[in-house]
C-alpha cells in the first residue's frame, strides 16, 4: 500500500524557512508565531472541526493563524478586513464561524454550537459579482490539487520572489500566490494594491499574480522585466491590456472559487486574441452546444463549459446546510460561454446569465458583439431596448447587427463605480447604475 500523502500542515512544515513579509517590514518566518496563536485558541477551547474565521490583513500573522488552525484541525475561515456590519454577520452565519481572530491574536468565541467536521479545508467566499458572495469548502486536497497541477506548469523553483497585492481571502490570491509560494519556497512579499506599481519599478520580483485593472497601471517595460512572468486572472484580458503583455512572459489564467481557483493557463507570453483562457491543467473539461431560449443554436460557435476534476470544492455552504456543486454525473457547469481555437485553446465568449431577450424574442449574448470595440462599448437591457454605454466617443462607424438605441457615452466615473476589484465591468452593476441616472 502506498503511503498517504502528506497533508498541508505536514509539507508546510517540512519547508526550511517560510518567508513571508508585509509592505517593507522584515521578513519572518511565520511558524516561529505558531505556538502563541495555538495557545489562544485552546484558551477558549477551539476544538476540532470547528470553524474558525480569521480577520487578519496578508503577511505574516495571516500564515501563523492557518497554521495554527491547520494543526489543532479546525476549518479555516478568512474574511476580508474592511468587512463589518450586516455583510459581515451574514458570512460568519453562511459559514458558522464558532471562533473569530483579529487584531493580532485576539481570540473571541462568538457560538458554542455544533457543526458537521468538514475535515482538513478552507472556506473562502466568490467575488459576489453576479449574486451575494457564497461560502465554498475547499478541502486540503482539492487546493493541494491546484498547487501540485500548476506547479510543474509555472516552473518549479522558479518563484525566487513574489511580489503581491492580491487579497488572501479570495482563491486566487490563497492557493496561487499564497500557498504555491509558499510550497515553492519563494520569498512572499505582500504590499497594498496602491503601492504595487511603484514598488514593481524599484525591485521587480521574479513572479506575479495580478489582474488586468493592475496591468492597466504598470509600463510595458516593467512587466517585460518579470524573469519568471506570472498569472493575470479574475477578468478577461482584451485590448490595450492585452497589447500590454504581448512581449512579457506573463500568461492567462481561468478559474472559479469553487475550483479553488484553476481550471486553465496559457502559455508565457501566449496571447493569441483577445479573451484567450488558455489550456486545462488538472482538470477535465466538456464543451456542450448551448442552445437559445427556443431551441436553436447559439450565435459564434458558443459552447457551455462544464468542468469536472480533484479540484472542485465539497459544496456551498448555507449555515448548516452544505449543497453540492456538481451534478450526478460529477460535472460542474461554469455557466460561461466558449469557443474551441482551431490550434486548441478556449476563448471566453460571455456568461450565460449575461445574455438577455430582444423585442422579436431572440436572445442575445452581448459579449462578442463588445469585443470587436476593444472594450469601450457596453450593451445593457433597458425597457425602451438594448442600450449601447461607450467609454469616449461612440466608436466611427458604429454599428449592431440587431436595432438599438443610440449610444451614449458615459463619464469616467460610471466605469469606476461599475467596475470590480479585477478590473470586469460588471454589468448589471452598470445597468443599475444607468436606471438610476
Amino acid at each position: 500500500m502506498p503511503p498517504a500523502p502528506l497533508s498541508l500542515l505536514q509539507r508546510l512544515e517540512r519547508q526550511p524557512v517560510l518567508r513571508v513579509r508585509r509592505g517593507t517590514e522584515q521578513l519572518e518566518d511565520p511558524r516561529d508565531a505558531v505556538r502563541t496563536f495555538v495557545d489562544a485558541l485552546q484558551a477558549v477551547r477551539f476544538a476540532p472541526g470547528e470553524r474558525l474565521g480569521v480577520m487578519l490583513p496578508n503577511g505574516p500573522g495571516f500564515v501563523t493563524a492557518l497554521l495554527a488552525c491547520l494543526e489543532l484541525r479546525g476549518t479555516f475561515v478568512p474574511f476580508p478586513t474592511g468587512l463589518e456590519g450586516a455583510e459581515q454577520r451574514r458570512r460568519l452565519e453562511l459559514a458558522q464561524v464558532q471562533v473569530t481572530l483579529e487584531d493580532g491574536v485576539r481570540v473571541t468565541r462568538i457560538s458554542t454550537r455544533t457543526t458537521a467536521d468538514l475535515g482538513p479545508s478552507v472556506v473562502l467566499f466568490t467575488s459576489g459579482s453576479t449574486a451575494g458572495a457564497r461560502a465554498v469548502v475547499l478541502s486540503e486536497r482539492a487546493l493541494l490539487h491546484v498547487v501540485d497541477t500548476h506547479r510543474p506548469v509555472l516552473g518549479e523553483g522558479s518563484a525566487g520572489q513574489v511580489l503581491g497585492f492580491l487579497s488572501w481571502t479570495h482563491a486566487f490570491g490563497f492557493t496561487l500566490e499564497l500557498l504555491l509560494g509558499l510550497l515553492d519556497g519563494a520569498t512572499l512579499t505582500t504590499v497594498a494594491p496602491a503601492h504595487f506599481p511603484q514598488r514593481l519599478e524599484e525591485d521587480p520580483p521574479d513572479r506575479i499574480f495580478t489582474v488586468p485593472r493592475m496591468i492597466e497601471r504598470i509600463a510595458p517595460a516593467v512587466l517585460q522585466r518579470l524573469g519568471a512572468g506570472g498569472v493575470i486572472g479574475g477578468a478577461p484580458v482584451r485590448g490595450a491590456v492585452r497589447m500590454r503583455v504581448m512581449r512579457t512572459q506573463l500568461r492567462v489564467g481561468y478559474g472559479q472559487t469553487e475550483l479553488a481557483p484553476g481550471i486553465t493557463l496559457g502559455g508565457a507570453g501566449e496571447w493569441p486574441c483577445d479573451d484567450f483562457l488558455g489550456f486545462p491543467v488538472g482538470c477535465e473539461l466538456e464543451l456542450r452546444p448551448e442552445h437559445g431560449e427556443h431551441g436553436e443554436h447559439a450565435e459564434h460557435g458558443e459552447h457551455a463549459l462544464y468542468v469536472r476534476g480533484a479540484s472542485l470544492g465539497l459544496g456551498y455552504l448555507d449555515g448548516p446546510r452544505l449543497t453540492p456543486l456538481v451534478g450526478d454525473d460529477g460535472w460542474r457547469a461554469t455557466d460561461d460561454l466558449v469557443q474551441a481555437l482551431e490550434g486548441g485553446g478556449l476563448v471566453f465568449r460571455g456568461r450565460r446569465d449575461e445574455r438577455f431577450k430582444l423585442d422579436n424574442g431572440r436572445m442575445l449574448n452581448p459579449t462578442p458583439y463588445e469585443v470587436l470595440y476593444d472594450g469601450r462599448v457596453l450593451l445593457v437591457p433597458t425597457k425602451d431596448g438594448v442600450q449601447p454605454l461607450t467609454r469616449g466617443p461612440p466608436p466611427e462607424r458604429f454599428t449592431l447587427p440587431f436595432p438599438h438605441l443610440p449610444p451614449r457615452e458615459m463619464p469616467e466615473p460610471f466605469w469606476t463605480a461599475s467596475t470590480t476589484a479585477t478590473g470586469k465591468i460588471s454589468r448589471r452593476l452598470a445597468q443599475r447604475l444607468f436606471e438610476s441616472a
